[in-house]
């Protein structure tokens, strides 16, 4: 197993736009953190700052995350490289949680120094600046829902095997189906498994329309972790 972490940990820093898209969701949210602090404080906010206030950009991030998941299994199907995988690795299963592992600790590894360079900006340039209990909530989930949303991806390349369809579906879902579906029917709401999970990442959820934040969290990566198991259950049946 370990060379097999080994040999998919390779492939994702060696393909050009998985690097790209892994820099780019730490860069982008500390960029937004910035423009956010400086606004803040030009319009002379009065109020205590927090972690959530210079992390604008979070959402932007957890997309790219998603992202990645799709193409560490997408982008094998695409580029018809999954075969010599496979026959080299013929445990179709154990490939699978090997590209898990890769995708969810590189998720999880650029969700933690984003953590921490937009904590530092909210010191540096909000006063006063706190990270309370909440707050320290919100980091530890955070991490726990990049790595979920990079699973989550990675199911979605596994079912469709085309990574610019995972991808749109992704974003559609997330973006725009659930959240127009959770408005119009809100007996949907607590059924949506985004817009439960996300909830992990703000400090405060929607219960009247949402599950409670714990709940939501549980169910999200519940739903996730089925989802993943409906994509291992199709590589494993299909020709690769």
């Amino acid at each position: 197993m370990r060379n097999l972490v080994r040999a998919e940990w390779i492939k994702f820093r060696s393909v050009r736009s998985t690097v790209i898209m892994a820099l780019a969701a730490g860069v982008l949210t500390i960029l937004f953190g910035v423009i956010a602090a400086i606004q803040q404080r030009d319009d002379a906010f009065g109020g205590t700052g927090h972690l959530g206030d210079v992390m604008p950009g979070l959402q932007v991030a957890i997309f790219l995350f998603g992202t990645l998941g799709v193409q560490i299994i997408g982008q094998e199907y695409r580029f018809n490289t999954i075969r010599p995988t496979l026959t080299a690795a013929p445990w179709r299963t154990r490939v699978l949680v090997a590209k898990l592992i890769v995708v969810a600790l590189a998720a999880a590894a650029v969700t933690v120094v984003m953590l921490a360079v937009c904590a530092l900006i909210g010191m540096l340039l909000l006063d006063p600046f706190e990270i309370d209990s909440v707050d320290q909530r919100v980091m530890w989930a955070t991490v726990l829902f990049a790595m979920g949303w990079a699973m989550y991806g990675m199911a979605l390349g596994a079912i469709v095997r085309q990574p610019v369809a995972g991808i749109v579906i992704l974003l559609i879902q997330a973006l725009v189906a659930e959240p127009i579906l959770a408005n119009l029917v809100h007996a949907a709401g607590p059924w949506m498994p985004f817009q439960n999970g996300v909830q992990m990442t703000a400090r405060s959820g929607d219960p009247e329309l949402l599950r409670s934040t714990l709940a939501g969290g549980i169910y999200f990566f519940a739903f996730t972790v089925v989802l993943w198991g409906i994509g291992a259950v199709l590589v494993n049946k299909r020709d690769a």
